[in-house]
C-alpha cells in the first residue's frame, strides 16, 4: 500500500511529521459540502433565464406579425373604402378599424388615392413595450406595372 504524504511542518513531506492524505479528506470533504446542491440551483436558474429569452421574443415576432398583417389589412380597407366612396375620411376609418383590433393607430396619411397608416402593437416584453409596422395601400396605374397581361 502507498501512503501520500502532506507537507508538515519543516518535514519536506517525508518524515514522521507529515500527514497523510486520508487524514486531511474530512476536512476536504467538510469544504465541499452543498456544492452539488449549488450546482443545480444554478443549473435551474439557468433554464429559467434561457426560458424567459426564448419567451420574450417569440412574443416579439408574434406581435410584429401582427402589426405588419394589421398595417396591410387597415391601409387596404382605407384604400378601398376611399376608392369606392364609402368613407369620406380614409384615416377616420382606418382609426375606427384599429380600434376594433385593439391596436393604436399613431399615424395616417392620405397622399391622392393613397393611404399609409402606422400601426402600433403592444407587447408583453419590458424592454420593447411597443413595436410599429407602417403600411401603404392604394389603386396601382395600369401603365405603371400595376396589371400584368
Amino acid at each position: 500500500m502507498v501512503k501520500l504524504w502532506l507537507r508538515g511542518n519543516n518535514t519536506h513531506g517525508r518524515s514522521g511529521g507529515g500527514t497523510t492524505m486520508a487524514a486531511c479528506m474530512p476536512r476536504m470533504s467538510r469544504l465541499e459540502e452543498g456544492s452539488g446542491t449549488m450546482a443545480g440551483v444554478m443549473l435551474v436558474m439557468l433554464v429559467g433565464v434561457a426560458l424567459s429569452a426564448t419567451a420574450c421574443i417569440g412574443n416579439l415576432v408574434v406581435c410584429q406579425n401582427r402589426a405588419r398583417s394589421l398595417a396591410d389589412l387597415i391601409a387596404f380597407d382605407a384604400a378601398y373604402a376611399a376608392w369606392h366612396g364609402w368613407a369620406d375620411d380614409p384615416c377616420a376609418f382606418a382609426g375606427q378599424l384599429a380600434v376594433s383590433n385593439s391596436v393604436a393607430l399613431p399615424d395616417c396619411m392620405v397622399r391622392s388615392d393613397d393611404v399609409q397608416v402606422t400601426v402600433a402593437v403592444d407587447t408583453a416584453v419590458p424592454l420593447t413595450p411597443r413595436v410599429q409596422r407602417t403600411a401603404l395601400a392604394g389603386p396601382a396605374e395600369c401603365d405603371k406595372g400595376g396589371a400584368s397581361e
